[in-house]
């Protein structure tokens, strides 16, 4: 059958289910912020990030020998691997620690912006993947969001500021982790990709908290307990196994597009959590670069 995958269905084909986990995922996703902003009441951002990737290696490990898929990786991966390892502890980190001084749902929307960054950047390095006039509507859309939402004034300070930029570059590493990604998933499976960059970055992550958050008091609570696992296991875990079952059996173009309602979701649900403000200027910005994630993700069809 034309244009069929390998299970023989049409790419085009996403039913009513489909949509309704990726909506679902998008809602994981966008509540990524708020448990981070939840947990940083009680731990520091690194030691917060070993904790997670740690109960999500657990995860993916789990599945994949559940699943017989191979995850040893081969002596000519593993440089790659630990180079992506690396890029992946320093998306982490940034984003922990933007997390820390702005709002959730700013944290939600910012970091959002990688589909963006990820599109200039496999412009000059990935062949066949070049901008077309379709991807720069939707960057533009993005970037007028970004510059709305930084308008905003109301509770503006330097630490929300400083918080705003860490995550906008958190943002940028997560496009350069996307496109690298890209490039390695030919030749090393995605399960072993996601498992080994968990299990490498564990080591800068506990190493900068000895360094950096040795005297820091922490609480353990039901609170803490609650946004770990979220963190870990919904997002870290569930959230990458159905999203990689998803790009087996759709396009990714197509699956993809329906990514725009997360940043939506991480404004409302940090609003309906948190009780953030949603002020015109966050609620603009916001459709803006929702509409920009959608316009660069859609199928041409």
């Amino acid at each position: 059958m034309k244009g069929a995958n390998k299970q023989g269905l049409p790419n085009d084909q996403i039913k009513i289910h489909t949509v309704l986990l990726l909506m679902l995922l998008s809602c994981f996703w966008g509540g990524n912020a708020v448990a981070m902003k939840i947990a940083l009441n009680y731990m520091e951002p690194f030691i917060l990030a070993g904790l997670r990737f740690a109960i999500g290696a657990m995860v993916i490990a789990l599945w994949s020998v559940f699943n017989g898929i191979e995850v040893k990786p081969k002596r000519c991966e593993i440089i790659h691997l630990i180079i992506i390892s690396l890029l992946f502890a320093t998306q982490i980190c940034t984003f922990n620690l933007g997390s820390k001084y702005t709002q959730a749902g700013r944290t939600s929307l910012f970091i959002n912006t990688h589909p963006f960054f990820v599109s200039l950047i496999a412009h000059f390095l990935i062949p066949n993947d070049r901008l077309s006039i379709r991807k720069l509507a939707g960057l533009i859309l993005a970037f007028v969001g970004i510059f709305v939402v930084m308008r905003d004034k109301i509770g503006m300070d330097s630490f929300r500021v400083t918080g705003d930029i860490i995550i906008l570059i958190s943002g940028f590493v997560l496009g350069i982790l996307g496109v690298y990604t890209k490039i390695l998933v030919q030749r090393i499976n995605a399960y072993k990709l996601l498992l080994w960059q968990m299990i490498f970055s564990l080591v800068p992550f506990f190493g900068l908290s000895l360094i950096f958050e040795r005297s820091s008091p922490y609480t353990i609570s039901a609170n803490l307990i609650i946004a770990l696992l979220y963190q870990g296991i919904v997002v870290g875990g569930f959230s990458f196994v159905a999203w990689t079952l998803l790009l087996k059996r759709h396009s990714a173009s197509k699956v993809s597009a329906f990514l725009f309602a997360t940043p939506l979701f991480g404004v409302g649900l940090s609003s309906f959590i948190l009780h953030e403000a949603i002020t015109p200027y966050l609620t603009f910005g916001a459709i803006f670069v929702a509409a920009g994630i959608y316009v660069v993700n859609k199928s041409k069809s």
